[in-house]
């Protein structure tokens, strides 16, 4: 185990192009290093687990996305690695909410250091927040040949197991009036 920090995995199940995306992380005082990324298409299942599980093997937390493909996904690491170690999120409207705030904040604090690859800077930067005319909030990713911002919701999700590695995500409001319809902007900046 080549790490010093307690490591963290994000997992998005990807639909388009069968796109599974893994985030690691590792976490060295109160910043998140991104130790490894990787996109992996057009594999089965079978063959996929075989790159994941090593790195959940090390985790002390992997969140993965368990919306539609991704439940099975999830019971089958449960299995292995445990419901403490695994946990499975399904994507709503308030969970992706829940979830793109803190990595919003994480990189605007410079608490997470992200790898200087144009491929995961522009999928970061596809994710962008909305306000619906009846003033609900919404993150949304316009969908492209090279996925649905996997990338965005893995790494979302490894800074989740990262934040609360005991507690499932609590959702609550602090009200539409306090956010901005004009900050629609990407989360990443040059």
């Amino acid at each position: 185990d080549p790490f010093t920090g307690r490591v963290f995995c994000g997992v998005d199940i990807g639909r388009k192009k069968d796109l599974t995306v893994l985030w690691v992380v590792e976490q060295l005082g109160d910043v998140l290093y991104t130790r490894h990324v990787i996109a992996l298409e057009r594999m089965r299942k079978s063959a996929q687990e075989a790159i994941l599980y090593p790195w959940f093997e090390i985790a002390d937390r992997i969140c993965i996305d368990a919306t539609g493909l991704g439940i099975g996904w999830a019971d089958d690491a449960q299995d292995k690695f445990g419901e403490h170690r695994v946990e499975a999120v399904t994507f709503t409207a308030q969970v992706k909410e829940a979830l793109a705030y803190p990595l919003k904040g994480a990189m605007e604090d410079r608490a997470l250091r992200i790898p200087d690859d144009p491929q995961i800077r522009a999928d970061l930067r596809k994710v962008q927040k909305v306000t619906t005319t009846a003033g609900n909030i919404r993150f949304v990713a316009e969908s492209t040949p090279d996925g649905h911002a996997d990338r965005f919701w893995a790494l979302a999700l490894a800074v989740h197991a990262a934040s609360s590695p005991s507690a499932p995500i609590e959702y609550q409001s602090d009200g539409a009036g306090e956010r901005h319809a004009s900050d629609t902007a990407g989360f990443l900046h040059g």
